[in-house]
């Protein structure tokens, strides 16, 4: 039986796009599955899919502004309203835990702490979750940005961007993957919509669509 990588694009719109949800997307493989990024937009999306507060293992945070973390508190609060009880995963850089934390103080307010485990990883130093290996590589942005490259255990690669201009390292991960994500300005999107069109290998993602990485696994750009 082919072992299949599934990801779906929660939301595809940068920070202040009024037709999608802020950019995030779950990947999900072997019943592991993975949140990344999760602006204030981002839990409707969730809820829409109606899962229970057991569904999501982990959330990768590529930086702390708003539009990419600010989500967090209603989807935690959620998730305690709701009886989780298992550990969850949440990954983000070390120095902006300290912008992090207060998010996660007031999703559980005005209790004292949640009914379930949170599991904190630097994601400069993790190199494996779920049933992947991860890189992580910076980008040039107004925040630290941390670009997230998954490789699956039979060899699918997935590369999500974050925000920002890739470094050396970051061209080298998206190059190297059948699927990958770069946050766009909603403004360019009619634009470059026209220009993937022409290319057979290439698509741009909407909000809610899933694909799977199968033996032929496709390529697809936001």
């Amino acid at each position: 039986m082919p072992h299949n990588l599934q990801v779906e694009v929660i939301g595809c719109g940068d920070a202040y796009d009024a037709q999608h949800t802020n950019a995030s997307i779950r990947v999900t493989e072997a019943g592991y599955q993975l949140l990344v990024d999760c602006g204030p937009t981002v839990p409707a999306r969730l809820f829409a899919c109606r899962d229970n507060a057991e569904t999501i293992d982990a959330i990768y945070l590529t930086h702390s502004h708003p539009d990419h973390c600010l989500g967090l508190t209603l989807l935690l609060n959620w998730m305690d309203s709701n009886g989780r009880k298992r550990p969850l995963t949440l990954i983000a850089q070390r120095q902006q835990w300290p912008v992090i934390e207060p998010l996660l103080n007031y999703a559980c307010w005005p209790q004292s702490a949640l009914g379930f485990a949170l599991e904190r990883h630097n994601s400069e130093t993790i190199t494996a979750l779920g049933p992947w290996q991860l890189q992580t590589s910076t980008t040039r942005h107004g925040a630290p940005n941390r670009s997230l490259h998954l490789t699956s255990r039979c060899g699918h690669q997935l590369f999500y961007s974050g925000d920002g201009l890739l470094s050396a390292q970051g061209e080298q991960l998206a190059a190297s993957s059948e699927w990958w994500l770069y946050h766009i300005d909603p403004a360019i999107r009619a634009q470059l919509s026209d220009k993937v069109a022409a290319l057979p290998h290439l698509s741009l993602a909407q909000d809610g669509e899933t694909f799977t990485l199968r033996e032929s696994p496709s390529r697809a750009v936001d």
